[in-house]
Order: structure tokens, then C-alpha cells, then sequence
């Protein structure tokens, strides 16, 4: 063995020395039994004492089980109640066979919630009739026929019971038409079976403050029926056989509706109004009595209590148009009609086709 790289100097010989001094000076367990020295190495022993016995106690639903599972089982319900509604708004914990109320108030214009409301009824399995209460002058062609044939579908899954208001003139009737039992007042205003169309005229006005309009065409009726000049003959005939189209496709309805023979119901379209009273001498409705008497006859065809409470179509509306027609007796429906849309919701100037009384 080569020593000649291995040479021992005085720091080497001291270094064993130094060594066992380290060793017989590092603190023994003995000598810590505060724990100071391991928790500075182990954080975990920072901890106060109460955290870690909080931190290991039972959970809750251990040491007291009937608490926590009752507990749970109210907070469902609640939520059920609460959150689990049906596109109606009814909880599913409401359940039991239910009668729904269809209404048609006012001008028959803008249709579409009707319609949709139409709908879900038609998909509630748990509604086993319908109560359709008409309070209404009639409206426009299309409008009140799509209202009609709505409920005539519906007609033909469930009962249908009309309750007449105050009136249910042109297209008002028309929809009672649909009902399978039609009830009214005595003094409820009804008929007016025919069709009208409104044609502003305005020439002499505007050509008395110098304002006038050049239109070009391409086809000879397709400025018929301008507010700009009076009718022509032809177009006065043209209007007319679309007018007595629309009066049969009434009167078919009619009908239809009544089950009379239909030189009958032709008979009865003159465009006269009649009272309730008039109306079930004529066979336009069925039976002299309000809302109730509706209800007690849907109760009959479907054994629903005619006490329970009917399911209506959810409110639409604002807190601001609640406001005003509550403070100051205002409705923007009704301005919105009067401020320059006629009866069909078009502009003021095109001619328009009523069912309306």
C-alpha cells in the first residue's frame, strides 16, 4: 500500500476528538420532554390539542342519527315543494285530477299565449276537462280561427264547457263554437255572425294639406284597397268575394258547431246581435247560466269537484304595467291598441278583416 499521499496533520488527529464532543453534546430525548425541539422539525405538532380533537370527534349524523336523517328527509320535502314544479307551476307533490280555465277577454288580436297555454293543457295528463270563459267583441279573421281550431282539438280529447260574459259577439262566437256545452246570460250579447273590413280613407284630408303618394305595381290588384283613393269598381268586387269566403268558412263553422243544418246557420248570419236569452231560442247556446253552471256540468262528465281550484294559466305581466293600471287605472295593452295598430296588430293603414262585432 502506497503511504506516501496520506500524510496526518494536527487537524486531523483533533478531528475524532471533535466528533465525539458533537455527539455527547446532542440534546437526548431525556432532555426535551416539553417536545420543543421535534416541533420544530414536524409542524404537524403546532396544532393546538383542542383543534385535533375536533378535527377526530364523531361526525354529527353518528352521534345523533334520528336528528340528522329527519332533518334530511324535511329538507327534501321542502325542496320538492319548492323547486320540483311542472311547466304549469304545480308542485309535484300536488297531485289529483284537475279543470283547467281557458279565457278569451277583450279583442282578439295577439293569440300566441293563448295558444301556448291551449297547448299545455292539452299535454296535462291530470287536467280531464276544460272551462272556457269568452268575454269578447271578436277580432281578427285568422286569429279567431286559430283560437277555434285550437280548442277544437282539445275539444275532442276533454269536455269543454263555454261560459259567456258579458258578450261573445263575431269571433267571440266563433270560438264558443268549439265547446261541447255552451252556456249564457240572459243579457250576454252575442252573434253577429259575418265579417267586416276596415279601409281608411284619407285622400281628402291629405290633399288638403298638400301630402300625396305615387305607388307603382306590377299586378292590377296590388294596390287595392289603398288609403290613398277610394275603391274602384273592380276592386270593390274582388273585395267582396274575398269577404263572402270568409263569411261561409263562418258560417260552416257554425254549423258545425251547433250541429244545425247549414242553410240554417246561413240563416242565422245577418250580422244581428243577439241577447242570451234570444241566442238559446235560435240554438246558439245551450243553456241560461254563468261560470258555476259550467263548472257543475264539467263536474258531471268528469267527476272532478267543481269546488277545487281551476288551473290558470300563469300571470304575464310587470311591476311596471301592475303599477299603473293599480295607481292610475292605465293599461298598456289597451293604449298599446288604441295608438295606432287596429284590431289585427298591423299598421293603421292596411286594410283589415275582422270577426268582430
Amino acid at each position: 500500500m502506497n503511504t506516501e499521499n496520506f500524510t496526518l496533520t494536527p487537524d486531523d488527529a483533533a478531528a475524532p476528538a471533535r466528533t465525539a464532543s458533537a455527539l455527547n453534546s446532542a440534546p437526548s430525548s431525556n432532555a426535551d420532554p416539553d417536545g420543543t425541539a421535534c416541533a420544530a422539525v414536524c409542524p404537524l405538532a403546532r396544532i393546538p390539542a383542542p383543534v385535533w380533537k375536533a378535527l377526530l370527534r364523531r361526525p354529527f349524523r353518528k352521534r345523533h342519527p334520528f336528528i340528522f336523517w329527519l332533518s334530511l328527509l324535511v329538507l327534501v320535502l321542502i325542496g320538492l315543494a319548492v323547486f320540483s314544479r311542472d311547466e304549469d307551476g304545480r308542485g309535484l307533490l300536488s297531485g289529483g285530477d284537475r279543470l283547467a280555465l281557458v279565457t278569451v277577454r277583450g279583442p282578439i288580436m295577439d293569440v300566441a299565449p293563448t295558444l301556448a297555454w291551449i297547448r299545455k293543457i292539452e299535454r296535462n295528463p291530470q287536467v280531464k276537462g276544460v272551462l272556457l270563459r269568452v268575454d269578447s267583441p271578436g277580432g281578427g279573421a285568422a286569429a279567431s280561427q286559430e283560437v277555434y281550431d285550437a280548442l277544437a282539438r282539445l275539444a275532442q280529447k276533454r269536455p269543454l264547457a263555454v261560459s259567456m260574459g258579458s258578450m261573445a259577439a263575431s269571433g267571440g262566437l266563433m270560438v264558443s263554437m268549439a265547446g261541447g256545452r255552451i252556456f249564457a246570460n240572459p243579457s250576454t250579447v252575442t252573434g253577429s255572425i259575418g265579417v267586416r273590413m276596415d279601409i281608411p280613407q284619407l285622400q281628402g284630408l291629405l290633399g288638403k294639406i298638400g301630402v300625396g303618394q305615387e305607388t307603382l305595381v306590377t299586378a292590377p290588384y296590388k294596390n287595392a284597397g289603398s288609403y290613398l283613393h277610394p275603391l274602384s269598381p273592380e276592386d270593390r268586387a274582388y273585395f267582396e268575394g274575398v269577404l263572402k269566403d270568409m263569411h261561409e268558412q263562418f258560417v260552416d263553422i257554425v254549423a258545425k258547431g251547433r250541429d244545425i243544418p247549414r242553410e240554417r246557420a246561413g240563416q242565422l248570419a245577418s250580422g244581428k246581435i243577439f241577447t242570451g236569452r234570444e241566442a238559446l231560442k235560435l240554438g246558439l247556446v245551450d243553456e241560461m247560466g254563468g261560470q258555476d253552471a259550467a263548472l257543475r256540468w264539467l263536474a258531471e262528465r268528469t267527476g272532478v269537484p267543481a269546488e277545487r281550484k281551476l288551473l290558470t294559466k300563469p300571470k304575464e305581466s310587470s311591476w311596471l304595467a301592475d303599477s299603473l293600471k293599480s295607481w292610475f287605472g292605465l293599461d298598456l295593452s289597451a293604449l298599446a291598441t288604441v295608438s295606432g295598430l287596429n284590431a289585427s296588430g298591423s299598421d293603421w293603414r292596411t286594410p283589415v278583416f275582422l270577426y268582430q262585432f
